[in-house]
């Protein structure tokens, strides 16, 4: 059996008393859940599907919060038609429908090279792009109003 690991924030904790067991809930970014439903599918009520709970080191999670307070912001950005004209026009992608958040996603995706924006969990060269761009964001918005 290959090892199948995924990293989440440990979110929650419940007893249920009629069962008499405790629940660990693990948040993971959105972007992971088809990865998460492929390692471990979707559990069912007949089957026990056993697995393990580890903790990383607290730099490990820091870095996974900051990669998805990344990939939500720019999720929040590229919905916004205002950072597509930034695209389009002030990164010069012309091809950006500023209208359609893929779109810009695309665009967002291309400038910083990345596939996905899951890669900023992974990827400092990519988190550090992305602040930069956010940064030079902010001062074309300022400009403009």
């Amino acid at each position: 059996m290959t090892n199948k690991v995924i990293s989440g924030t440990y979110a929650d904790f419940k007893i249920v008393k009629t069962r008499n067991v405790a629940q660990f809930v693990v948040e993971i970014p959105l972007e992971q859940a088809d990865e998460a439903i492929k390692m471990f599918g979707v559990p069912k009520a007949s089957v026990e599907q056993w697995v393990a709970i580890a903790a990383l080191k607290e730099q490990a999670i820091i870095k996974n919060q900051e990669g998805a307070d990344m990939i939500k912001l720019a999720a929040m950005l590229c919905s916004n038609p205002e950072f597509g004209v930034f695209l389009r026009d002030g990164m010069k992608i012309r091809e950006i429908d500023i209208n359609n958040s893929e779109s810009v996603a695309d665009g967002l995706r291309a400038i910083l090279g990345i596939k996905s924006r899951t890669e900023f969990h992974d990827d400092s060269d990519a988190r550090l792009a992305f602040t930069r761009l956010k940064g030079e964001y902010d001062k074309w918005l300022a400009k403009r109003w």
